[in-house]
């Protein structure tokens, strides 16, 4: 059975034929489905039009505008339907759903609203089958650390009381800062237990040292990185975020640097593209230092 209590919204950026099979996964489990195109420069007129077929709700930014302003607009949408949702489902173009995926989460809400926890966000049990960040256990339920974006549970109640996403963060950070600004609050950020997402963290590539393939008992050794421009926003949204947040965390604020400036290290060493890779990253730290937010400039 579709739920009627849940809608979801997909941020897209030059999708491509997936986000058909995707889309389908969410309308057999939601009744609404909006999905906003955030400016794609390579024009995605013919896959919006099939994900219209499908039975989706579809905008289109006229610019890129980034992640948080793609999926407030696409809230903004959400709202404004005659059959106003209970909660919001955050989805990336390149998630896909298992079956029962949505029933799952509301579950985790309705029972962590029973034993009394107030929440601000669900969030699946494993993404790729790896376990989601914890934070303990109240009163039975399992409470999540910051958790990723796509596959996010969100009760409406909850954004009216404290606002959508920080658009002038972009990209990168946008699920963490909400995250902070929820448990600022008194909310929590809860763990669906029979929730699990397929979604693509980053890309695996091949370490190499000296211009040679790493391996480990003849198992090539891969490390995880991002696209190389995501460096600058991860680095400086990381200063942005710390500087708003960390009197009242200071545990997460040294975290994640440390967590960051280790990955850094590692990237650098055993992954290709280290000179553009720490370009990006370097000018992120510039422009977090100096309060910068929005869009990179150009130059």
């Amino acid at each position: 059975m579709r739920s009627t209590a849940t809608t979801a919204v997909v941020s897209l950026f030059n999708p491509d034929e997936h986000i058909l099979k995707n889309a389908a996964a969410l309308l057999s489990q939601v009744t609404q489905v909006v999905i906003v195109d955030d400016g794609s420069p390579q024009d995605p007129s013919h896959i919006l039009q099939e994900l219209r077929d499908l039975g989706c709700t579809v905008e289109r930014l006229n610019d890129n505008s980034g992640i948080a302003q793609a999926l407030n607009a696409g809230i903004a949408v959400a709202l404004a339907s005659p059959a106003r949702p209970r909660y919001i489902l955050t989805m990336d173009q390149d998630s896909l759903l298992d079956d029962g995926y949505v029933a799952a989460l509301e579950a985790g809400a309705e029972k962590a609203e029973e034993a009394g926890v107030k929440v601000g966000m669900v969030a699946p049990a494993s993404i790729r089958g790896l376990p989601t960040r914890r934070a303990g256990v109240r009163n039975g339920i399992t409470l999540g650390g910051e958790p990723i974006q796509s596959g996010l549970l969100l009760p409406v109640a909850v954004l009216e009381e404290l606002g959508t996403f920080q658009s002038d963060l972009f990209i990168d950070g946008v699920d963490t800062e909400y995250f902070l600004r929820c448990q600022s609050a008194g909310f929590n950020a809860v763990i669906a237990p029979d929730a699990a997402l397929n979604h693509t963290l980053g890309n695996m590539t091949t370490a190499r040292l000296l211009g040679a393939d790493l391996s480990f008992r003849g198992v090539p050794v891969k490390v995880r990185t991002a696209a190389s421009w995501r460096y600058y926003y991860l680095f400086r949204n990381r200063i942005l975020l710390s500087r708003k947040y960390w009197r009242g965390q200071p545990w997460w604020a040294l975290k994640g640097f440390l967590a960051d400036y280790r990955h850094l290290a590692i990237v650098t060493l055993l992954a290709p593209g280290r000179l553009e890779r720490l370009s990006h990253a370097v000018a992120g730290i510039s422009d977090g230092l100096a309060g910068r937010t929005g869009q990179r400039r150009a130059g």
